[in-house]
C-alpha cells in the first residue's frame, strides 16, 4: 500500500543512514517520492541476490561483499533501499560489459563506482516498479547463456564456506599405480575437486589398503580428462596442483567464468569458436556442432587476442607477410647469423607490402644493417615449408590474427599447445577447408583444382561466418560436467583480489 507520511519519513531516514554506502543515492531517492515499497517479490529478491553473490564470489570488487551481507541482514525499508541501489549498480555493470568487460574479466577489477547509469537503466527500473515487472527485470540480470543454469548448480556443489580443511597431497615424487600412498588424503582431495560425491568417497574409503589401486586410478584418469591433463593415471605436478586446489578457489574461477559468459552472449546462428585455454576450435550451426579441431594458440609472451570477426574466404597456398615483431625477434637474428637461412626457408625481401619488387638477398649490405633498423619487409613464398601451411582462413581484424594450417604437426600431440606467435594453427585444416568449400557450393573437383595449384589462390565463401576467440578456463561440457583448464595467460590470477 502507499507509504504514509511516517513511512515516507522512514525512507528518508534510511537514505540518510546509508547515504555514504549507496552507489547511487540521488537516483534511489528519485524512486521513493511517495511511492510504494518495491521489493515484495521473493523471486525478484532471489534473482538480485544471486547475481550479486556471483560477482562477490568472482572477486572482482572488494566492496560488493559488504553490500551482499548488508542485504542479507536488513529488513523492510532498509532492504528496499539497498536492493534498489544494488539493482542500479548491476544493470549499470551489465550495460557497460560490451565496452569494458574484457578489461574487467581478464586481469582487471571493477571500480568502486561505475559512473552514472545510462538513462535507459533508470527508465527500465521505473517501468518495472510501476508496471509490476520487477521479476522480469531482475531475471535479465542472469547471463544469457545455455551454460548458465548448470554452471550455477555446479558452482553451488563446490561452495562450502564452513568446510573443514582437507589435507593436501605433499609427495614430491610421481605417484604411480600400485604405489603406497596416503589413501584417505587422495580420496578426500578427489571429493573436494568434485570428482567424487560424499557417498562415493565413503564407499571407496571402505577399500583402503594403502595402495594407489585400480579403482582410484580410474577416478584420477577421469579427473585428468576433466582438467585437460594427460590421462595416464600418474599423479605428477600438474595433476597434484589441480587436486590440491581449494573448493573456494574453484568457486572463484567458476564465478569469474560465469561473468565471462556475458561477453559471448549474442553469438550468431553460424559461428566458429576458439577457446584459447582449451586449445580447441568448434564450428556451430543452429546449435549443432558440425566440426571441431585441436588448435595451437599464442604463447604467453605473444598472446592470441580476444576478438570477434568473420571468416570470408580460404586462401590456398598462402604466402606469409611476416609481422615486424616476428621478423625482428625470430627471423632476422638467424638471417644475420646464417646468410643462407632466408633462402633455405623461401623468404623474399621486399621494399613494402604493396611493391612487386623483390630485392636479391646478395644485394643487401648485411654489415651495414642491423636487426633493429632493417628497413625492408619479409615475405615467405607459398609451399610445403610455409609457416601458414596450405590453407589460411581469412579473418579480417586489426590484430592481423587468422586461422591457418601448419607444417609443424607434432605440436598437436601435446596437451598444452601455446606455441604460436598469436595466430591460431588448426590441426584439421584440410577437412575444415573442404567443409567450407562444400557449404559454399564448390564441387569436389573445384576443391581439388584450388588445392593442387602451385600459386596462391583465394576462394570466397558464399556466406561470411562469425568468428570468436574466447577465454574460458571453466565451462560446462556436453555431459553437463564442469571442465577446468590451465590459466595460460594468468588472466584468472590477475583478476584476483590481492587482499
Amino acid at each position: 500500500m502507499p507509504l504514509n507520511a511516517q513511512a515516507s519519513s522512514g525512507i528518508k531516514n534510511v537514505l540518510k543512514l546509508y547515504e555514504t554506502e549507496l552507489f547511487y543515492p540521488q537516483q534511489v531517492l528519485h524512486f521513493y517520492q511517495n511511492e510504494q515499497r518495491k521489493w515484495n517479490s521473493p523471486q525478484a529478491r532471489k534473482h538480485l541476490e544471486n547475481q550479486l553473490a556471483l560477482l562477490v564470489l568472482a572477486d572482482l570488487n572488494n566492496d560488493l561483499e559488504q553490500r551482499y551481507y548488508r542485504l542479507q541482514n536488513s529488513k523492510e525499508l532498509e532492504y528496499d533501499v539497498l536492493a534498489t541501489d544494488t539493482l542500479i549498480y548491476l544493470l549499470t555493470y551489465q550495460s557497460q560489459i560490451p565496452e569494458k568487460g574484457k578489461s574487467w574479466f581478464f586481469g582487471g577489477r571493477l571500480k568502486e563506482h561505475l559512473g552514472e547509469p545510462y538513462p535507459q537503466v533508470i527508465s527500465s527500473i521505473n517501468s518495472a516498479f510501476t508496471g509490476g515487472r520487477l521479476d522480469y527485470l531482475t531475471q535479465t540480470l542472469v547471463p544469457n547463456s545455455d551454460q548458465y543454469e548448470i554452471f550455477y548448480q555446479r558452482l553451488l556443489s563446490y561452495y562450502d564456506p564452513y568446510g573443514e580443511p582437507i589435507e593436501k597431497l605433499t609427495s614430491f615424487k610421481l605417484i604411480r599405480p600400485n604405489q603406497v600412498i596416503s589413501y584417505a588424503s587422495l580420496v578426500n582431495r578427489l571429493h573436494v575437486a568434485g570428482e567424487l560425491t560424499k557417498e562415493e568417497s565413503r564407499e571407496i574409503l571402505l577399500h583402503d589398503n594403502g595402495l594407489y589401486n585400480a579403482e582410484l586410478v580410474d577416478v584420477v584418469i577421469r579427473f585428468q580428462k576433466r582438467h585437460g591433463l594427460l590421462p595416464d593415471g600418474i599423479i605428477g605436478p600438474k595433476t597434484k596442483y589441480w587436486l590440491n586446489m581449494s573448493a573456494k578457489e574453484r568457486v572463484r574461477i567458476m564465478a569469474l567464468n560465469i561473468q565471462r559468459l556475458r561477453l559471448w552472449e549474442n553469438k550468431k546462428a553460424r559461428f566458429v569458436l576458439v577457446n584459447i585455454p582449451s586449445y580447441e576450435m568448434q564450428y556451430w550451426q543452429e546449435d549443432e556442432l558440425l566440426f571441431h579441431s585441436k588448435v595451437i594458440v599464442g604463447k604467453p609472451e605473444r598472446k592470441t587476442p580476444l576478438f570477434s570477426t568473420y571468416l570470408d574466404s580460404i586462401v590456398f597456398n598462402p604466402n606469409w607477410k611476416v609481422p615486424t615483431k616476428i621478423m625482428r625477434e625470430d627471423i632476422l637474428p638467424k638471417a644475420f647469423n646464417d646468410k643462407g637461412f632466408l633462402l633455405s626457408q623461401n623468404f623474399e625481401i621486399v621494399p613494402t607490402w604493396l611493391s612487386d619488387e623483390v630485392i636479391p638477398i646478395e644485394d643487401i649490405d648485411w654489415e651495414q644493417e642491423s636487426v633493429e633498423t632493417f628497413p625492408y619487409k619479409l615475405r615467405q613464398k607459398s609451399g610445403n615449408s610455409n609457416a601458414l601451411g596450405r590453407y589460411k582462413f581469412n579473418t579480417p581484424n586489426r590484430n592481423a590474427i587468422y586461422l591457418h594450417d601448419t607444417p609443424s604437426r607434432s605440436l598437436f600431440k601435446k596437451q598444452s599447445r601455446a606455441y604460436s606467435s598469436g595466430c591460431i594453427r588448426v590441426e584439421r585444416a584440410s577437412e575444415f577447408a573442404q567443409l567450407l568449400m562444400k557449404e559454399s557450393h564448390f564441387s569436389k573437383k573445384e576443391y581439388s583444382y584450388y588445392h593442387q595449384l602451385p600459386e596462391t589462390k583465394e576462394a570466397f565463401l558464399s556466406q561470411m561466418i562469425s568468428v570468436y576467440t574466447i577465454y574460458q578456463t571453466a565451462w560446462i561440457d556436453e555431459k553437463n560436467q564442469v571442465q577446468f583448464r590451465d590459466d595460460i595467460y594468468k588472466y584468472d590470477q590477475w583478476s584476483k583480489s590481492k587482499n
